[in-house]
């Protein structure tokens, strides 16, 4: 029976976000199909409009789910569900810039003309490319460097790579998501653009590489 070595190594980086993204939940209800979804259209179209204000392209605002559902009511003398309308939801996305000028309008102009429109805020990595390839070298280095160490507190000797195994996916490089809400309070007490002073952390990421060794 062949003797094998499996071995998987972890690349690890801390890496600095060069992006802000806007998550958007737009949301109608009405019991008519055509005024819900015109409802939500208007939403839509407004925000783009404010963002379109502050140079960013209405383009830039993507949609990332859209979903339309019909509503009902649960009604206790007739055990039933009854018709109650249709729901809207439309899932939207921008990325920004790290300018905290343009950050600040954006997000002043949110909160005094879109109230009811709920917001998410990450930040991440425009181009994930060249840090996947860096984690992947990592992976490999470390794999080897731990096959290395097995290999000599066993006994055994290192041959050749039977087997890397690896998934490749596209690397998307985001920090955790956070609820509009902590900017309410500043928000409401400021006039300012400028008084959101942020300074966005490190996001650590990973990749893992597995490799087969032949031992003798």
């Amino acid at each position: 029976m062949e003797r094998t070595l499996k071995i998987t190594g972890k690349g690890t980086l801390a890496v600095a976000p060069d992006i802000l993204i806007l998550s958007f939940e737009a949301e109608a209800h009405k019991w008519d199909y055509e005024k819900t979804i015109n409802s939500l259209n208007k939403k839509v179209d407004t925000l783009r409009a404010l963002l379109e204000a502050e140079g960013i392209p209405r383009t830039n605002l993507k949609t990332k789910d859209f979903r339309v559902r019909k509503e009902t009511i649960y009604n206790k003398a007739t055990s039933v569900y009854d018709f109650n309308g249709y729901g809207a939801t439309h899932s939207l996305e921008v990325e920004l810039p790290l300018e905290k000028v343009l950050i600040n309008k954006v997000l002043s102009q949110l909160a005094s003309n879109l109230q009811d429109l709920d917001f998410n805020i990450a930040f991440g990595v425009k181009d994930a490319s060249a840090h996947q390839q860096q984690l992947i070298q990592l992976g490999i280095a470390k794999a080897k460097e731990n096959a290395t160490l097995i290999a000599t507190t066993t006994g055994v000797e290192l041959q050749e790579i039977l087997e890397i195994d690896y998934s490749f996916r596209e690397l998307v490089i985001r920090s955790q998501r956070y609820d509009n809400v902590l900017y309410e309070s500043s928000m409401a007490m400021e006039t300012s653009p400028s008084y959101v002073d942020f300074e966005a952390d490190d996001i650590k990421v990973s990749e893992t590489i597995t490799i087969t060794w032949r031992i003798g």
